[in-house]
């Protein structure tokens, strides 16, 4: 009776192990821009897409990582290096769902491609809407939809969706551009998670974001910062650098690291059988 349990109790992690293996978040290396792919074996979720010139390299990224459909893309808002691969992706996942947060644009809205796609949404009929308080299920991933409540100005990255990925023990916090008026927002409302296993870091690390008194709230184990080699905007910044190592956290850069995946904390369960 006891070899049998323990044959079982093997068997269930050997199985659990390989769902696992096939079961992660990746910061992919676009260059300029952010996108983190979101993976259950052949499916996968993309929040955000880059921009247009790194379509070619996540559908490579995709195949390389044994991503056969796309159920779904979250745009956290419309600037070209966050969103601007959604004519690309679109075509090859026809079938996907498209999430925005539905921010209301003027005509003048520059650059052109930011108004395309704008445009280009308001006629997908798979196109939805997000605000604070939805959530999304796939798999074990929940998304949890943190801001924006509602829109104040025409500001793009202060309305970024923020989204907190939670599965199992682990919270995975993406900040998108959201700057610091949002953090001091999200503090006020006592919405954010405590002791968040990775946070995303907020607009490449420029100094707008990641304040201090946030950092210190969310508490990151690990920062990623999503930004080009040597880009014309000087991201990341040395003071958000300073702060995320005052914070403890472990820094990562997809200019330095290339794709990034993400450690998860999995608790090791099977029919009631809890693993110590």
């Amino acid at each position: 009776m006891i070899k049998t349990l323990q044959l079982f109790i093997i068997l269930s992690l050997f199985f659990i192990s390989q769902i696992h293996a096939q079961t992660r978040i990746i910061a992919l290396d676009v260059k300029e821009g952010q996108s983190v792919l979101i993976q259950h074996f052949t499916n996968g979720w993309l929040i955000d897409t880059g921009h247009p010139g790194q379509s070619v390299n996540i559908l490579d990224k995709l195949r390389r990582y044994g991503v056969e459909n796309i159920e779904g893309i979250i745009l956290t808002h419309l600037h070209p290096d966050h969103a601007s691969g959604y004519f690309r992706l679109k075509e090859k996942f026809p079938s996907a769902k498209i999430f925005s947060n539905c921010h209301p644009l003027p005509e003048n809205i520059q650059p052109d491609i930011t108004r395309w796609t704008h445009e280009a949404l308001l006629h997908d009929q798979q196109h939805q809407c997000l605000s604070a308080n939805d959530n999304i299920l796939f798999y074990d991933f929940r998304m949890m939809i943190l801001w924006p409540y509602k829109f104040i100005n025409n500001n793009l990255n202060h309305h970024s969706l923020v989204i907190n990925i939670a599965i199992d023990d682990s919270n995975i916090l993406v900040m998108s551009d959201a700057d610091r008026q949002a953090e001091e927002e999200l503090l006020s409302r006592k919405t954010l998670p405590t002791d968040i296993s990775t946070l995303i870091v907020g607009h490449h690390g420029a100094n707008d974001a990641s304040s201090t008194a946030f950092l210190q709230y969310v508490k990151p184990e690990t920062a990623i910062i999503s930004t080009n080699k040597d880009n014309i905007r000087g991201y990341p910044s040395r003071s958000t650098i300073e702060r995320l190592n005052q914070a403890g956290a472990i820094i990562q850069q997809t200019s330095l690291h290339g794709d990034i995946i993400i450690p998860l904390d999995f608790i090791k369960h099977e029919k009631g059988i809890k693993q110590e």
